[in-house]
């Protein structure tokens, strides 16, 4: 088994991928493009009627746009059912109506879910992207089903990056027909930013997804390794002229009303008001307020347990460090590579609030965040109370971007905590290229300063990538030295050196086996040592993935793992694993069934050595939905562990059960065991959509023991109200 990790060097590793890069560049043929896509929008005096119904005469005025081209699955090809969009403006919205023609009918649409955000791949869906100060960088992304929910989000990045936990004000009804299904679209001009000039140039896209066949089309063509967010791929809207943004002034207070009993305590009710404010500062800039932060309506994390050496990701959930997010971001290679472990995040909003599982309260904060002229500008402070022995502390953040060239950009980031008479803080540069469309590069320097540790306090690394229509070729280097100590951020791993590399091959039979789309076969190498070059960690895996035409996936993965241990490794509380040298191997297969149907599900099971042992790992889900209002989703997680040292099996059970009255109102749960605490969580959820940003909530929380006993239970209300200038 030795002989697996023979010659697995650093320097071999990217003369390999350095050489399969120089390959790909020179093979590429590229994807011809449909170039000078435009379409005009037709102003008009009054506005539409929202139900849904294409029957208004205004709507005859407008050229509609059509000949939408497929990228999935035969890209450049015309797409098999037609869509037309036709596009109108008065002073104040931005409207569209959406006719997507379907020659099996109604019968044929596919709509699973009416949620807030819902998965467009499991839904017939119609997608717009506006690239409103058409820099083939930035926009955002709106999407609608046949149910008329909603779904939308900020791109940055040229759509590498997503964030669809921005909400925005527009509206939106649809209605299915005989003929497919058809959606009136309004879009208030303050709900996004853009230039003030008199004649508006937008870069403009849509995408439509026809589930029944698994297909996907783009008006403006989009090659199959992209999304429909690729803003630089955008046709373009003209026609738009004399639009204002308005005064862009959203204020928006709450009222909270919590009733909570901890295990032995008496019940607590503490009633408590706040305030959020946004403000359109320039047409480029937007700052946010917010006093009294309270986030007691964001749903519970989703457990996890943990057997390996470092700390567990988990996710940000609240709203206001959510928006914008990606501004934020220093390492933010659109491409990490699949299936490795989040290494280093500078600034980790998780760090602010929370401690230890435990809620810190926020006095307030503020965020001012946009464009101005090539440069992309944030800067974020928010000050949290004292709470117990934490002293009240601020966390701030100022982050600059400047675009070169036609899609790259290089930044600056501060990051600084300063609290109870001691500070941290994090500086660094880092810089996002792009060649030739599929050619990537990317890199950052970081330096902590901390007050007691000096030297040994920087992080850097470097990422090159190639993805195309048949390859993708990745490589990777990250040093984190040994005193690196970004207090707000993520290094679950320090004193280390890290490369990495990919290569994946794409391949598609077309007719010879037509139920199957793509094949995907896989390698990647995984090399870690410390400061000193001395190895701790080295792995060697091949996977192959099949997509099937229906939206079904299965992969096997073979993997050899070298680690060594320097110090006995608590895998459990009363168990360790010695020190020394271990080489072991697992085999994994998973598949995951059509989940547009109404029973869906998956599988994926993992067996082979652990260490000085064994381990097996069954994961089981279940998807069920019977309609699109009411989805039941159970997944289930056993492993099993034979050690020298004993033997332990642990599970864990995640239930999720959603039930949408309406596109404004939601019932959620989410119900969890975990073996290893032997406790039973729920989150209940209840949300309606008053208005649009403002909201009602409802939430109950529980954490009990598997013998009954309560840990902890709490009721929550919380309404909120948008008031908009």
């Amino acid at each position: 088994m030795s002989l697996t990790f023979e010659g697995l060097l650093p320097g071999r590793v990217y003369r390999l991928v350095g050489t399969a890069l120089a390959l790909c560049c020179w093979t590429q043929a590229s994807l011809a493009q449909d170039p000078g896509r435009k379409v005009t929008a037709t102003f008009i005096e009054s506005p539409i009627v929202m139900d849904g119904i294409l029957d208004e005469a205004a709507w005859s005025l407008a050229e509609p746009t059509s000949d939408f081209i497929q990228k999935e699955p035969r890209t450049g090809e015309p797409s098999s059912e037609r869509t037309e969009v036709r596009i109108l403006y008065d002073d104040e919205n931005l409207y569209l109506g959406v006719y997507c023609f379907d020659s099996a009918g109604p019968e044929g649409i596919v709509v699973n879910n009416l949620a807030r955000d819902f998965t467009p791949r499991d839904n017939d869906t119609f997608t717009m992207v506006f690239d409103t100060f058409d820099d083939n960088r930035n926009g955002f992304i709106l999407s609608t089903n046949p149910g008329g929910a909603k779904r939308d989000g900020q791109i940055s990045g040229d759509g590498e990056t997503r964030n669809y936990d921005w909400d925005g004000i527009w509206y939106v009804n649809t209605r299915i027909t005989e003929l497919g299904w058809q959606a009136e679209i309004a879009i208030p001009f303050r709900t996004f930013r853009f230039r003030e000039d008199e004649q508006q140039v937008w870069g403009l896209n849509f995408g439509r997804n026809i589930r029944r066949k698994f297909e996907s089309v783009n008006w403006s063509a989009i090659p199959r390794s992209y999304l429909t967010s690729r803003v630089s791929m955008a046709g373009e809207l003209n026609g738009l002229n004399g639009i204002r943004q308005g005064n862009s002034l959203y204020v928006k207070p709450y009222v909270l009303a919590p009733i909570l009993r901890r295990e032995g305590d008496d019940v607590d009710f503490t009633p408590d008001v706040g305030l959020d404010v946004k403000f359109g500062v320039t047409t480029g800039l937007a700052l946010d307020v917010t006093v009294n932060t309270d986030f007691s309506q964001v749903e519970a994390d989703r457990q996890q347990i943990n057997l390996t050496r470092f700390p567990l990701f988990f996710p940000e959930k609240r709203e206001f460090f959510l928006e914008n997010a990606a501004l934020f971001q220093v390492r933010r290679q659109g491409r990490e590579l699949r299936n490795r472990n989040r290494d280093m995040i500078a600034f980790f909003t998780r760090r602010i609030g929370l401690s230890g599982g435990r809620v810190v309260p926020i006095l307030g904060g503020a965020r001012l965040t946009g464009s101005a002229g090539k440069y992309r500008l944030g800067f974020l402070s928010i000050q949290t109370d004292e709470f117990e022995e934490l002293p009240s502390t601020n966390f701030s953040v100022a982050r600059v971007r400047r675009d070169i060239f036609n899609s790259s950009d290089v930044g600056g980031v501060f990051i600084n905590k300063q609290g109870g008479g001691e500070h941290n803080r994090t500086y660094g540069l880092d810089n996002h290229l792009r060649f030739m469309r599929y050619l990537e590069i990317a890199s950052f320097f970081l330096k902590t300063d901390t007050p007691g540790l000096t030297g040994q306090d920087t992080a850097g690394g470097l990422f090159a990538g190639w993805e195309d229509q048949r390859f993708n070729i990745s490589g990777n280097y990250l040093s984190i030295e040994e005193n690196f100590n970004p207090e707000v951020g993520f290094v679950p791993r320090k004193k280390m050196r890290k490369s990495l590399g990919e290569f994946t091959f794409k391949f598609r039979p077309e007719e010879r086996i037509p139920w199957i789309r793509e094949f995907r076969p896989s390698t990647g190498i995984e090399y870690i040592t410390d400061q000193d070059n001395r190895v701790e960690d080295k792995s060697f895996d091949q996977r192959l993935s099949i997509d099937f035409q229906n939206g079904a996936l299965f992969g096997i993965t073979h993997r050899v793992r070298f680690e060594r241990l320097d110090e006995p490794f608590s895998i459990l509380s009363t168990q360790d694993i010695a020190v020394g040298d271990y080489v072991f191997e697992d085999i994994a297969a998973s598949f995951s069934s059509d989940r547009s149907r109404m029973f869906s599900g998956s599988i994926n099971l993992r067996i082979g050595e652990f260490f000085d042992g064994h381990q097996d790992t069954y994961t089981a889900g279940f998807l069920f939905q019977p309609n699109h209002q009411f989805v039941v989703d159970l997944s289930w997680k056993h492993e099993d562990v034979d050690l020298p040292s004993g033997d332990f099996s642990t599970d864990l059970v995640t239930t999720r059960l959603n039930y949408s009255f309406s596109p404004r109102m939601f019932l959620n749960a989410l119900i969890q065991y975990n073996s290893t605490v032997d406790e039973i969580s729920s989150n209940i959820r209840f949300n309606f959509i008053h208005k649009p940003l403002s909201d009602l909530f409802v939430v109950y929380n529980e954490s009990r023991s598997t013998d009954g006993e309560v840990r902890e239970r709490a009721l929550i209300a919380k309404l909120t109200y948008i008031f908009d200038f």
